[in-house]
């Protein structure tokens, strides 16, 4: 007798793929399917027919360019049925993630992004140049960040260097000691480089959870552990990404942030000829975040200051400029 096939849910190298992450934060469902069929050779059918309420009309619709998926509740059930990471719609941790966290291939994947990307990383609508992300922490694993700062140096070639500090304070009822994060850009000279910053009373090592070209995924370890009530400075440097067409970056927020400050320093640039700023609910809603946007030509760089305040775990915040530069 023949046994029916399991329900179809996403292959680790397809949710390792730039592209799939990308139009994942995008919620571009008609980029979701194809490349379901493309790289997991999933049917019309067999995409839908693990999702309550999601039929194959609706799915051939979709990939037609002829309906959307915009319901939230909708978006869920794909993503918990799909075995989806809620991470990748930018929405909270789903409940079958801290029981049973998706593999993480050890092989390969191509990051030619569509998107972060983040979308850092969806990063937001159509390749990004890079993201930042995270996976969330919760429960008796309660960190909160007092302060997020990420600074970006970018030199007149494109080449890009981060500086990200998180300082931590640990709400929880049990140590903490490790801070799961993954960057992520659409071009790139290799393998990111990324190297822990020293960081007081705590030692910090970087474990490599899964490289490709422009996305890593890692883990500051963090030794001693940081108890319950006790606050530490976590910090890490990231090479080998590259600013090439698009400029922006699209932050995701994985814990409850004071204050998130973003600072970007682009060299070689005459003047800054547009900039724009959001930030994204975990629902999807997009808010300007113009009033907290400055920027200012110092000597033959432009340097863009975004500040954003009291934001919530599964919310994002894209920043994005155009400048009249000369990038390689």
């Amino acid at each position: 007798m023949v046994q029916p096939a399991p329900p179809y849910t996403v292959s680790p190298e397809l949710l390792a793929r730039g592209e799939f992450r990308a139009a994942c934060e995008a919620r571009d469902f008609q980029v979701i399917f194809r490349l379901m069929r493309k790289y997991d050779g999933a049917s019309q059918d067999r995409v839908s027919s693990p999702v309550p309420g999601l039929t194959q009309s609706r799915v051939s619709r979709v990939m037609s360019g002829e309906s959307r998926i915009a319901s939230l509740t909708l978006v869920e059930r794909i993503a918990d049925a799909l075995r989806i990471p809620g991470a990748y719609f930018l929405l909270a941790p789903r409940p079958w993630e801290t029981s049973s966290p998706p593999p993480v291939p050890a092989g390969s994947g191509s990051s030619t992004s569509a998107s972060p990307i983040t979308r850092v990383g969806s990063l937001p609508s159509q390749a990004a140049p890079g993201e930042g992300g995270a996976a969330a922490t919760s429960g008796a694993y309660g960190a909160r960040e007092t302060r997020l700062a990420v600074t970006i140096d970018i030199a007149a070639d494109g080449a890009a260097h981060l500086t990200y500090e998180h300082e931590l304070v640990n709400v929880g009822s049990l140590p903490i000691t490790r801070l799961a994060r993954e960057l992520w850009f659409k071009h790139t000279d290799d393998i990111l480089d990324i190297q822990a910053q020293p960081s007081p009373n705590h030692n910090v090592i970087i474990q490599r959870v899964h490289d490709i070209p422009g996305l890593s995924k890692f883990a500051c370890q963090i030794f001693p552990a940081l108890q319950p009530g006790e606050s530490a400075t976590i910090g890490y440097t990231c090479e080998k990404g590259r600013f090439v067409d698009e400029l922006y970056w699209r932050q995701s927020i994985a814990r409850p942030t004071d204050a998130f400050v973003l600072t970007v320093r682009q060299a070689g640039v005459r003047r800054l000829l547009g900039c724009n700023a959001v930030e994204e609910r975990a629902d999807g809603l997009e808010l300007s975040a113009l009033d907290g946007l400055s920027w200012r030509n110092d000597a033959d760089r432009v340097v863009i200051d975004l500040t954003r305040k009291h934001l919530t775990a599964g919310q994002a915040v894209t920043l994005r400029w155009d400048a009249d530069h000369d990038l390689a």
